[in-house]
């Protein structure tokens, strides 16, 4: 990362962070926040309409093209007729309402006279709707980070999209039990900064957040959407990004694709590429490939799909040039193709292969009357949808001529991303008429004015000082999930505040590293777990090996201590352990006197480890083997 130079490639950074409200009802209805997978279904499909200026929006035509039904799941307890859209939203939440105001004062946003609610098209099938309703509070504002003070664009307070359940050929299926959720959005003004920190800054706005008080926790409640361009290009909005460390490299691998797009454009011109170039005919070319040898294009053929084909005029070797890894022109459509459904794309350049021939790949060659610098797309399809897609394509190797096109991408677990759409325009909102304008008040204002807790320093001395920890473990717990159990805990347990810090974050992100899947590790299994240790049923040193089998095999602690055989041991059980290594080791303490504690220790660890503190079994051995060498 210290060799991206952010002003020498004029590197712009605009952070969006969501997060969940801690409300027991959802934004516009009184249903409960519970999690639902069962109850009734229905299904709908979504076509895009114009904006009052006669404009259809980018995204919401993409989605359209697609082609796919719906599917809802709504809960009994979790949804009612507003999440259907068969019924007008309620009053809008008003403590979701006071949290956003809470947020526009830390902030210093200017709190808007007149809350006005607004619709954005969303057409992907993640709300009933067709759009989100969105509501800004606050505007302006600033961020303090080590010096460097950020503008805030807007605070907002937005409904939460449908859960999706699983994504088939032709539908998608959603539950309804997260759609209405409240959520705060705050837009940062971007900045030029290195990807570390770009991730500094959303680490100071989500602790600015958390501190509040007013904020859901758990994996799913945070999401960062990332804006970003370099040179003065377009822009591209990274969703979904999760997981805080995963900001820097995102960032990281985000202007480095849009720099190879650059070049790439760079290379495109001086080959004499111009606009247009992509106005190709499509070739059926199934007769062509009826004797292939492979597999996908066989299968496609048999169930009445068509392989289509079009000339890439002047692209040869350009389709899988790759500068850095997982950089290629040819992934980005392939990116694309998936997103119709087809995975059968291929291109010249990885040709022959696949169980394709280089015979085959001459005759699709002669077919399309390609030149020596000439390369070639081969898809295979449902015809139509082929050749939609083959449209898109298209387009999008000629936007390659002006480097990086305006698109929205998803986060992937390594930083890495990939195309979900096109970026929307303005055209995707217009006015909400289903809720009256909501007046906010001076009253409103110094009501949320005298309950704004202290800010995330403060709450850090103060944890500090309460529970003897160091600045690092109380800076780590309150980031945490596990402030409100360890100061719980704390107070309850014959347990060092330390080391149930450690365990509730050192250990929580040992585990995570490692892979285990840490979502299966719940409060009550953390709770159990400590209480276990602090009445003496199994010692400190186990707690890894114990909560890693739960994560592993989703049992109860309880379960996991009989499965590991890791009950305490009484002191009397250890001394007869230590002597009996002691007796079989008579001829090394005696030749080593002292020295041999270390050769005995392990000898009694490889026995107890996980079963008794260690610190017991070091003071143990040493009074044994001070009394056996006076014997």
């Amino acid at each position: 990362m210290s060799q991206l130079d952010p002003e020498r490639i004029r590197l712009k950074v605009g952070l969006e962070i969501h997060r969940q409200i801690n409300s027991s009802a959802k934004l516009f209805c009184a249903c409960p926040i519970i999690k639902e997978e069962d109850g009734k279904s229905f299904r709908r499909k979504f076509r895009p309409s114009e904006s009052e200026l006669g404009e259809v929006d980018p995204a919401a035509l993409f989605e359209a093209r697609k082609g796919i039904w719906i599917s809802y799941v709504a809960g009994r307890e979790s949804s009612c007729l507003v999440e259907a859209d068969e019924e007008p939203p309620h009053e809008v939440n008003r403590y979701a309402i006071e949290t956003a105001i809470m947020v526009c004062r830390i902030l210093g946003s200017e709190v808007v006279d007149e809350i006005q609610v607004m619709r954005k098209m969303v057409i992907d099938g993640s709300n009933t709707t067709g759009f989100q309703r969105t509501m800004v509070l606050g505007i302006g504002g600033s961020l303090s980070v080590k010096g460097r003070v950020v503008g805030v664009q807007t605070v907002t307070l937005e409904e939460d999209a449908a859960r999706i359940l699983d994504s088939k050929d032709r539908e998608r299926r959603f539950s309804l039990d997260r759609l209405g959720i409240p959520l705060i959005e705050v837009s940062l003004e971007p900045v030029t900064a290195s990807p570390k920190e770009i991730e500094e800054i959303a680490l100071a706005l989500g602790r600015l957040l958390k501190a509040t008080g007013r904020m859901e926790k758990g994996i799913g409640s945070v999401r960062q959407d990332i804006n970003i361009s370099v040179l003065d290009g377009e822009i591209i909005e990274v969703k979904g990004v999760q997981q805080l460390d995963l900001i820097s490299k995102v960032v990281q691998f985000e202007a480095e694709r849009l720099l190879w797009l650059n070049e790439l454009a760079k290379i495109m011109k001086e080959r004499g590429l111009k606009k247009g170039f992509m106005n190709q005919q499509v070739f059926d070319v199934s007769t062509l490939l009826s004797g292939t040898s492979s597999k996908i294009i066989l299968a496609g053929i048999k169930k009445g799909e068509r392989a289509l084909a079009v000339k890439v005029k002047g692209m040869k070797g350009l389709l899988s040039k790759e500068p850095r890894p997982n950089m290629r022109l040819g992934k980005e459509l392939a990116d694309i193709a998936r997103f119709y459904s087809l995975g059968g794309l291929f291109h010249s350049d990885e040709l022959p292969n696949y169980g394709i021939s280089k015979e085959e790949v001459q005759k699709i060659e002669e077919a399309l009357n390609c030149d020596v610098d000439d390369a070639f797309l081969l898809i295979v399809g449902e015809e139509n949808r082929a050749k939609l897609c083959i449209q898109a394509l298209c387009k999008r190797i000629e936007q390659a001529l002006l480097g990086a096109p305006a698109e929205t991408r998803a986060a992937k677990d390594n930083g890495e991303t990939r195309f979900i759409r096109p970026r929307p325009g303005s055209a995707r909102m217009y006015p909400e008429t289903d809720i009256p304008p909501i007046p906010v008040t001076s009253a409103m204002i110094a009501k949320v004015d005298q309950s704004i807790p202290p800010l995330w320093e403060e709450q850090v001395e103060q944890i500090k000082q309460r529970y003897s920890l160091g600045e690092e473990q109380a800076q780590k717990i309150i980031d945490s999930d596990y402030l409100e159990l360890f100061k719980e805990l704390a107070t309850s347990l014959k347990l060092q505040p330390t080391f149930i810090a450690t365990l509730l974050t050192d250990t929580i992100v040992s585990l995570r590293r490692d892979g285990f899947d840490t979502s299966k590790i719940s409060e009550d299994t953390l709770r159990t777990l400590l209480y276990s240790i602090s009445n003496g049923t199994t010692a400190k040193e186990a707690s890894y090996d114990i909560l890693a089998l739960v994560a592993k095999e989703g049992i109860t602690v309880d379960e996991a201590i009989n499965k590991l055989n890791v009950s305490t041991i009484t002191i009397e059980e250890l001394v007869r352990i230590i002597d009996s290594v002691i007796e079989k080791e008579y001829k090394t303490l005696e030749e080593k006197k002292e020295l041999a504690f270390s050769a005995l220790m392990g000898s009694v660890m490889s026995q107890v480890r996980g079963r008794i503190d260690g610190s017991i079994v070091s003071k143990i051995l040493k009074e044994r083997i001070q009394k056996g060498l006076k014997n």
